[in-house]
């Protein structure tokens, strides 16, 4: 082109008023003014290329958009669903029809306050801002513009004022009102209402009255003096060079179920208070990470926070219900009103709060455990889930969806369980108690054979909601698991509240129904655990991931442990994406089957705190690590539902933000490789990290022991071990319980605290070395735990790319037998794999495992072998 393009003025330069256009008059009079906020990105800030594909979202209490890295959101306002396809198109004088963001994103921004796109085309650069005040029924944005020619901003979208699921609406219509300079969406009665504005508005598309249109509405925005002009001939500039630049150009979004003068009252106050609605959220935000555990290795501490961010999102206000914890989002697409598992789920809540409380957010399990006591059935069966329109509905007597799981009684009561552990809050136990007690009667029902095992044919699905796995069902190991250590925890719990009637039933019961469950399901011919009791006492020999659930709370005896930990390290159920819910081998086996085959990160979890308490610490890492391998594989900062069993790929139902795939690596992180755990009520803290396969030095900071708040850290090395206690807040007597795990191999020579020699005694599990003591805590404590090297293990494999299919090396153990150092492995059919044996003398030796070229399952081609190694 001949024509020279003008420099852009970059916007901490200026802020120009819209050019050659006298300016918009004002709600209240007078000239407009730009909206600032201050961008926070902040050191946990994601950012990438923006993926046609890639999954977007800003959240807060009352509202929510869902999206994608180019564009294109939905935008909830709890419980109603307001519009979809909201997207951006950029007018200039270049072009007759507008540029399409979606063709011209180039970069996106995830914060833990907001999201921003950036759109980049010759003649401009639009960012778009987008976040949810913690406290309204709204979604804001903020436009940035950067652009060589005045040109117009393009919103369109769908209009929809629907209800969640399966409640319904009609009569919708929308309109534009010049007023407002917003779209007002409303319905016949005018008691659900919502806006969709911007104060800069300067025209919008009109639409017959009294329907929703089958075109977009759309809103136009002019930046700069855009007046018509002839195209140009070629070699010709195309109209007037001018540096445009315009910074704070604001749409807000708001609904609700209220009066219009309701909802426009919000709409004008969200838009008056946009800067101090983003200084919120970022408080907000800012506020969670200050009152959870963070680490000090940065990509774990990005792991981790970003995980507790997520954890945060889940709490839904809706002002019909109140405040809980919801399991999922995703957009529910034209038509749809189901925003991914954006309603309130009572198992995934309990199953999320494990991590919640490990990480210390206390008042966020108070919450979300004591919404679902709220919506207790009489009997005493806590809800499985509640949509979002459940109080326009009714939910609980004319759908069968509230109570159809029967494994969400035991989760919750484990779950106040966990939490009294972690906190020492016997006043919250106290206040539930009666709701307690209701449950646990409850669960008591579901044994019709007396041997102590809740049945599902009694209370209800458990592992399993649909496939030929769960038929003849009588009782899964996983609900069984799940009541089993509930009846744990409610010995504690009626303990805490005097209640000695219960707590010496439920001590009774935990032992016989202990034995049950480690007898009934056991395989003596094939040395693991079945998945299921079916309808007369057979069993469901199915190899399945679920026994890692008991596993996870060490309810089997240790050699029972130990072998199924390397049954579950297998290639048929151990994906180099996690762990498949059915083994391959099975004949039931399809890897696209929700319940029968694919891989979902929340049980890989279970499966990582399960290799944990069975000393199986090479398989608990690659568990570990495969579930943190999803954050940033859909939605940066985000964790999909379900994969492939196949190949590491999202399936096409797959929920993009579910959490208990999130908070599924925070709990095996925190329990069992960090080895944190809080025993409140008695004043300690178990300290039995699992960190010799990665020599080096790490920092724990905010663990929490009820209202003590410590700093806690790792120094590993090959011949020592030094533990740092620092106590940071609460002043109640603590003791620190140790059980670090060792090496195999591992001969402790002394332990020393403060430099004084201490008592300690060794357990070899044959897999690791555990040294055993207690210590008194101050302010703090400085342990040292020196020791002759044991054997270790190191390797370097290429993590997975998206769409690929196993092919990592699976260590099922690594144990010590007499003076030999033994390697079970499963790996490709006539691959070599390298592994570095470090032996507790002399220099490290790279090994060769060759894998013999014939045999192997039908689904990844993997086959055994098995490697001696001697000093």
């Amino acid at each position: 082109m001949s024509a020279r393009i003008a420099p852009l003025v970059s916007i901490a330069a200026c802020l120009l008023p819209l050019l050659a256009a006298p300016p918009l008059a004002a709600q209240g009079g007078g000239a407009l003014q730009p909206t600032r906020i201050d961008w926070v990105a902040g050191p946990l800030a994601l950012r990438g290329a923006a993926r046609p594909g890639g999954y977007l979202s800003a959240i807060g209490r009352r509202a929510a958009a869902f999206g994608t890295e180019v564009g294109g959101f939905e935008v909830w306002a709890w419980p109603l669903k307001l519009l979809h396809g909201f997207e951006l198109g950029f007018q200039t004088p270049l072009y007759a029809d507008p540029v399409r963001g979606r063709d011209v994103a180039r970069a996106v921004e995830v914060t833990p306050a907001g999201v921003s796109i950036t759109y980049v085309h010759p003649a401009f650069t639009v960012r778009q801002r987008v976040f949810a005040p913690i406290g309204e029924p709204a979604v804001a944005m903020v436009l940035e513009v950067e652009a060589v020619r005045p040109m117009e901003i393009v919103a369109q979208f769908r209009s929809d004022l629907a209800y969640a699921w399966p409640a319904g609406l009609g009569g919708q219509y929308v309109f534009w009102s010049d007023a407002e300079k917003a779209f007002i969406i409303s319905e016949s009665r005018r008691q659900h209402n919502a806006l969709v504005g911007s104060p800069f508005a300067t025209r919008a598309s009109v639409h017959p009255a009294h329907a929703l249109p089958d075109a977009p509405s759309e809103l136009r925005i002019a930046v700069g003096d855009l007046e018509p002009a002839p195209m140009p001939r070629p070699g010709e500039p195309a109209g007037r060079l001018v540096n445009v630049v315009s910074s704070g150009i604001p749409i807000v979004i708001v609904g609700q179920s209220a009066p219009r003068d309701t909802v426009l009252a919000t709409y004008r106050r969200v838009l008056a208070r946009l800067p101090q609605l983003y200084a919120e959220r970022v408080a907000h935000a800012d506020s969670v990470l200050a009152g959870a555990l963070g680490v000090d290795q940065p990509e774990m501490n990005r792991l981790v926070r970003w995980a507790e961010l997520n954890l945060d999102e889940a709490m839904v206000c809706n002002p019909d219900l109140g405040c809980g914890p919801v399991a999922g989002y995703g957009a529910a697409g034209p038509g749809g009103s189901r925003p991914g598992f954006g309603w309130y789920f009572g198992g995934d809540a309990a199953i999320n709060s494990f991590a919640l409380a490990a990480v210390g957010a206390f008042e966020l399990v108070r919450q979300g455990l004591g919404f679902f006591a709220r919506y207790q059935r009489a009997d005493g069966k806590i809800p499985h889930e509640i949509s979002q329109s459940a109080a326009r509905i009714r939910w609980f007597e004319d759908f069968p969806y509230a109570f159809y799981h029967g494994d969400t009684t035991p989760f919750w009561l484990l779950a106040i369980g966990e939490f009294f552990r972690a906190s020492a809050d016997t006043a919250y136990v106290r206040s539930l108690w009666p709701n307690i007690e209701r449950a646990y009667r409850w669960c008591l029902t579901t044994d019709a054979d007396g041997d102590g095992l809740m049945e599902n044919s009694r209370a209800g699905a458990g592992a399993i909601e649909v496939g030929d796995l769960g038929i003849g069902v009588k009782s899964d190991i996983y609900l069984a698991a799940a009541w089993v250590e509930a009846l744990r925890r409610m010995e504690e719990l009626a303990g805490a509240v005097g209640d000695g009637g219960v707590a010496g039933d439920a001590a009774r019961r935990f032992g016989a129904a202990r034995r049950s469950l480690e007898q009934r399901y056991w395989l003596p011919h094939r040395g693991r655990f079945a998945f299921a009791i079916l309808e007369g006492d057979r069993l469901n020999d199915n190899l399945t991931v679920w026994p890692a659930t008991a596993m996870a709370w060490h309810l089997f005896d240790e050699p029972r442990g130990q072998a199924m930990a390397a049954e579950l390290a297998r290639a048929t159920v151990a994906t180099d994406w996690g762990a498949r819910t059915l083994a391959a081998e099975s004949p039931l086996f399809d890897p696209l089957h929700y319940n029968n085959g694919t891989v979902w990160p929340f049980v890989t979890g279970f499966l990582a705190l399960a290799e944990y308490r069975y000393h199986n610490v090479y398989a608990a890492r690659e568990a570990l690590d495969a579930v943190g391998r999803t954050f940033d594989l859909w939605g940066l900062g985000r964790n999909p539902e379900v994969f492939s069993g196949a190949a590491f790929e999202p399936l096409e139902t797959a929920v993009p933000q579910q959490f208990f795939a999130t908070s599924m690596y925070l709990n095996p992180l925190v329990r069992g490789a960090l080895g944190l755990e809080a025993d409140a009520p008695r004043g300690v803290l178990t300290l039995a990290p699992h960190l010799f396969t990665a020599p080096g030095a790490l920092r724990i900071s905010h663990v929490r022991v009820g209202e003590a708040v410590l700093d806690v850290g790792y120094t590993v090395s090959d011949s020592a071990l030094g533990v740092s206690v620092r106590r940071v807040g609460g002043a109640a007597p603590l003791t620190l319980h140790f059980e670090p795990a060792l090496a195999p191999g591992a001969r402790v020579r002394e332990v020393r605290v403060g430099g004084h020699p201490t008592p300690f005694r060794s357990v070899d599990t044959g897999r690791d070395v555990h040294v055993v003591f207690d210590v008194p805590l101050g302010e703090g404590a400085e342990v040292t735990i020196r020791h002759l090297p044991g054997w270790r293990l190191e390797r370097e494999e290429e993590p997975p790319e998206r769409g690929a299919r196993s092919r990592r090396l699976k260590i099922l153990e690594a144990r010590l037998e007499g003076d030999a150092f033994i390697l079970a492995v499963e790996g490709r059919a006539g691959w070599r794999y390298r592994v570095l044996v470090r032996r507790p003398s002399g220099p490290p030796s790279q090994e060769v495992v060759e894998l013999p070229a014939a045999g192997g399952d039908s689904t990844d081609g993997y086959v055994r072998a098995v490697r001696r190694f001697r000093p």
